[in-house]
């Protein structure tokens, strides 16, 4: 880990009535930080409150930011994402974002522990494949006679030894005596953020535009899940009966090849799974659940906003 490079884009958030730190960000732009809901929420159930954010190279400069975003990931919501947008710019450059697939390797993560004088930096490697339930990556301990990922290290980005960043940190558990952690890795943060809040390199025109790029047919099983389990949120969904009605209203050579006949679960995967093999077919979908559930319908705007940011939507289908 020697000669690594510096570790842009790191972001401390400060929050409280005595601007403490609760937790870390990374810096997509001038004035966007990805973090975790928790990291900012008070628990009073009172909506997202205004917090500070500064970083290492300006400690001194705090910039007020607000949640502009948020969202559960996960099976059952285990992990939660939330973007801010700063007030007015960061005096410091954005993080240099890299999808490193499945390769195994080395990676720093600084985060902010409760009641320890300073940050705490922990090396850990990232190992085995994303798993394909959540989309997450496995973090394991080095040493048991290092730091490990505790509370406090949520929303930190994971460093990989050139100092782009290649994950940010979501969740973590006691597994034995060891401290396991997860990552969300940078390949998964276009099929989760909206299009109007990716950083340039996740853009169709970016570095990462080869990852990026999406087509039905090269979702993985994970976003397909994904797409499925806001599916089971809909309420006209959740009935069997309403389902049925739902998909006798989509075009014939679409809902004949649906067979809702199952678990929710099951029924809802096999819905898109159905959809994504037609180029109207997700389309379709969405505008059938419009006129059923309405554009206030919480569940089914989550719904489109993970569909656009995979460009199975275009945007314009809530006018037609």
């Amino acid at each position: 880990m020697t000669g690594t490079r510096s570790l842009a884009g790191r972001v401390r958030i400060l929050g409280g009535h005595s601007s403490s730190v609760v937790g870390a960000g990374i810096q997509l732009t001038s004035d966007l930080v990805l973090t975790c809901w928790h990291v900012v929420d008070d628990g009073t159930g009172a909506g997202p409150p205004g917090v500070l954010v500064d970083t290492p190279s300006h400690p001194g400069t705090r910039v007020a930011a607000e949640v502009t975003w948020s969202r559960g990931v996960g099976p059952a919501g285990d992990g939660d994402l939330a973007v801010l947008r700063c007030a007015t710019p960061l005096p410091s450059a954005p993080a240099t974002l890299a999808d490193r697939g499945d390769d195994e390797f080395d990676v720093r993560i600084v985060g902010f522990p409760a009641n320890t004088p300073a940050s705490v930096m922990v090396l850990a490697r990232a190992v085995g494949p994303v798993d394909g339930g959540t989309g997450w990556r496995q973090l394991d301990r080095i040493s048991p006679a290092t730091a490990g990922i505790d509370r406090g290290f949520s929303g930190s980005g994971v460093y990989a030894p050139d100092g782009a960043v290649v994950g940010m940190v979501l969740a973590r558990a006691s597994v034995g005596q060891q401290l396991v952690g997860w990552m969300l890795p940078v390949g998964q943060w276009r099929a989760l953020l909206p299009s109007g809040l990716l950083p340039p390199a996740l853009l169709p025109s970016g570095p990462l535009a080869a990852v990026a790029r999406a087509t039905p047919r090269t979702l993985s099983f994970a976003q397909k899940m994904a797409l499925a389990r806001l599916l089971e949120e809909i309420p006209v969904l959740r009935h069997p009966d309403s389902r049925q009605l739902v998909i006798q209203s989509l075009p014939p050579h679409i809902g004949r090849m649906v067979n809702p006949f199952g678990p929710l679960g099951l029924d809802m995967f096999g819905l898109i799974r159905t959809a994504l093999e037609y180029e109207d077919g997700i389309a379709a979908l969405y505008r059938v659940l419009l006129l059923t559930e309405g554009p206030t319908s919480r569940p089914l705007r989550a719904f489109r906003d993970l569909a656009e940011s995979l460009g199975l939507l275009t945007g314009t289908e809530d006018n037609r």
